[in-house]
């Protein structure tokens, strides 16, 4: 009851300010890679510039609560309710017109947990411009198949203004199906053909260091644009779901008819992806950690990882290792998605497998039947437990993936083994003082 009154509340308010002051709204949604796709396309629009009007959602603010949040530029007050009080104030001072929004640009991350989700942010806000990055099993338990979960995401693009622009992912053949729910100007973005954006390469750039060690740099990226190639690098992160994001965030910038190389000047200084999204960071015993722990929310996600892992070129002695928690909220799908991502590990060029949680035997047996030494593959209940066995498992050189799902908490795998656990609150997901309270 009083949940629903806050709602109702915050968004009443939010839908009177966009109406009154009309900022220009860029929403983006998708199964995954729809915060990567945010934070790029507001480098791409200057957010981080001196001055900048661009507002964009910050942490996860991407549901009925966090929408209003980023139009009204707060934090989230948590249980504190002189924070609440202060949060409905401002929400009743800009909603009805007593003060200014300040921005003239919103970047708007959408999630949808069940149907109907995006009907109701859409109702608070229109977007002018509907970015659709993916169509996965994220949250099928709740939708019930793939096909409900594509309907749910081309909400965004069926609410378009009139004179909106839909930036599709070229390379999902549910994304470019949404292309007929909207009669007006589409561009597309992705490695197939026929993209207006299109990625010609995104390769992982490695660099010796003193032990002789392949580290991983960052990405460098390929655009093919009218014709015409543009090379560039992100740094510090790896992986094509990268690359997507930033095709996504020029596709973006080309509807503000912002110049292509401005573009990627802005992405070459700003993008460096958000933290548990495949992040480089230094871990003990003078190992690498590719930090993908924010979500697992379908097996998609996990292969694309793995892909870009097995092509990280290491030296004599090295090794790939990857620490997998379950992915949650899958429905009917559940067991034969870790069963598929066991395949995958198998597959992949990878020397130790760690699974965690309830479903970590799945894909551990899966792995092993289809040729993986039984010897190298290990399952725990939790994070913590895997976290410590791979603290006196690794050696010099090793490269360390660690993902899975927000329920898996992987997250306490890299604090494990990260060469600065101090910079944890800083690099990592889940530091804040209430995810710390879950066990």
């Amino acid at each position: 009851m009083v949940k629903r009154f806050l709602i109702n509340i915050l968004a009443s308010a939010a839908h009177r300010v966009v109406e009154r002051e009309k900022p220009t709204v860029v929403a983006i949604t998708g199964s995954f890679g729809k915060s990567s796709a945010k934070e790029a396309i507001a480098a791409v629009l200057g957010a981080h510039e001196p001055g900048s009007r661009v507002r964009y959602s910050t942490k996860n603010y991407n549901n009925e609560f966090g929408l209003p949040f980023t139009i009204f530029g707060v934090s989230a007050p948590g249980h504190d309710p002189i924070k609440w009080l202060r949060v409905l104030g401002g929400a009743f001072w800009l909603g009805w017109g007593w003060g200014k929004m300040n921005a003239d640009v919103l970047v708007l991350e959408m999630g949808s947990d069940r149907p109907g989700d995006l009907a109701w942010l859409t109702k608070i806000v229109r977007p002018n411009v509907a970015v659709i990055t993916s169509v996965g099993m994220s949250h099928a338990e709740h939708f019930g198949s793939i096909d409900a979960i594509a309907n749910e995401k081309a909400t965004l693009v069926r609410a378009l203004a009139e004179n909106g622009i839909a930036i599709l992912n070229n390379d999902d053949s549910r994304v470019t199906a949404m292309r007929k729910e909207f009669s007006g100007e589409a561009v597309y973005f992705g490695f197939s053909e026929g993209s207006d954006i299109r990625i010609q390469h995104a390769d992982i750039v490695t660099a010796e260091d003193e032990f002789g060690h392949n580290i991983p740099q960052g990405i460098g990226v390929t655009i093919e644009e009218q014709g015409k190639a543009h090379d560039f690098l992100i740094s510090g992160t790896i992986g094509r779901p990268h690359a997507l994001a930033v095709s996504a965030a020029i596709a973006v910038g080309k509807a503000f008819d912002i110049p292509i190389q401005t573009a990627i000047e802005r992405l070459e200084r700003d993008y460096r992806g958000m933290p548990g999204r495949t992040r480089i960071i230094q871990g003990i015993k003078h190992t690498i950690i590719i930090d993908d722990s924010y979500n697992a929310s379908s097996p998609k996600t996990i292969l694309s990882v793995l892909y870009d892992i097995e092509r990280i070129p290491l030296a004599d002695g090295q090794r790939r290792i990857a620490a997998i928690g379950e992915m949650r909220e899958l429905g009917q799908y559940s067991e034969s998605a870790h069963r598929e991502v066991g395949a995958k590990v198998a597959h992949a060029n990878i020397d130790i497998l760690v699974c965690c949680g309830t479903l970590a035997p799945v894909i551990a047996e899966a792995a092993i039947a289809n040729g993986m030494d039984a010897s190298r593959v290990h399952t725990f209940a939790n994070s913590l437990e895997a976290g410590r066995f791979l603290q006196n498992e690794i050696k010099s050189g090793d490269l360390i993936l660690v993902k899975g799902s927000q329920g898996s908490r992987m997250e306490k795998v890299v604090k494990e083994l990260m060469a600065e656990p101090l910079q944890a609150p800083f690099l990592l997901v889940r530091m804040s003082d209430e995810w710390q309270k879950i066990k």
